[in-house]
């Protein structure tokens, strides 16, 4: 994003200028009232889909350097178009692209071409640096990228490399989520161990939610996978949560007809 003084008006739109008095075009449809010749618009510019710069007053959902989360829009014989959350969809080369579904979330780079237009690149691993073994970086924002055998490969802070392992996992994830994380370790190789904030207060909303609409047949002697399949996080989170909302007097465990322990919701 940039400001650009407004040099001109013409049917199209008004027309502005940067520091070297090179023009681009801002549409009719992104003019309010208050902008007039001499003042400054913030804007995006970018190349339309005949390859000629537009501005517009949108905010894209990334730019160029950033690694981000971006939903497959349209699949095409050499790649596939991602929602940038502007007019024109963004173009990511692939030499599998069908093997990849409308409104699957994808994890890449946003980079410019050999013509300087924005484009995205799958292979976000090639950009992820090594973090400094002596950072002292605690909190973070990671966004898984690849499953594997272990956990999740991860983007740390758009830029960093980090793995989730499976066993520090208590919440259910997917590719392209964004989270918030911690730094367990960083090795001496430059990589990092993560490990996820137990987001009790979310556990719970999803308890609440299932109580609201009936009985949750789960207690604390439930298999971790059922309570994983049934609620999307671990069984120790969901002991903590259960626990915490018994102690609110919000549920309550009680006897089913075959004797067995469910949680209901308190009235």
């Amino acid at each position: 994003m940039q400001y650009l003084k407004v040099s001109r008006f013409s049917k199209h739109g008004a027309y502005l200028i940067d520091d070297d008095n090179n023009e681009v075009l801002l549409p009719n449809r992104y003019i309010s009232n208050d902008i007039v010749i001499g003042s400054f618009v913030w804007v995006f510019v970018y190349t339309d889909s005949s390859d000629r710069l537009v501005a517009i007053t949108t905010v894209p959902k990334g730019f160029v350097g950033d690694i981000l989360s971006l939903e497959v829009v349209d699949i095409v014989d050499n790649g596939a178009y991602l929602d940038l959350g502007i007019p024109k969809d963004l173009f990511m080369p692939s030499k599998n692209p069908f093997n990849l579904k409308i409104g699957q979330r994808v994890v890449v780079k946003l980079t410019l071409d050999r013509q300087n237009r924005l484009i995205a690149r799958q292979n976000v691993f090639d950009y992820l640096q090594k973090i400094n073994i002596n950072s002292k970086i605690r909190n973070v924002n990671i966004i898984p990228f690849l499953k594997t055998d272990i956990g999740f490969n991860c983007v740390v802070n758009n830029r960093y490399f980090g793995i989730i392992h499976n066993n520090d996992i208590n919440v259910k994830i997917n590719i392209g989520d964004n989270i918030k994380g911690v730094v367990k370790d960083i090795r001496k190789d430059g990589k990092i161990d993560l490990g996820l904030i137990s987001d009790i207060k979310y556990a719970k909303n999803i308890i609440l939610n299932i109580l609201n609409n009936g009985v949750l047949k789960l207690n604390f002697d439930s298999n971790s996978d059922d309570i994983f399949d049934s609620l999307g996080i671990s069984k120790k989170l969901f002991k903590t949560a259960s626990s915490s909302l018994i102690k609110e007097n919000k549920a309550k465990f009680i006897k089913d007809s075959n004797g067995v322990f469910v949680l209901h919701k308190v009235i």
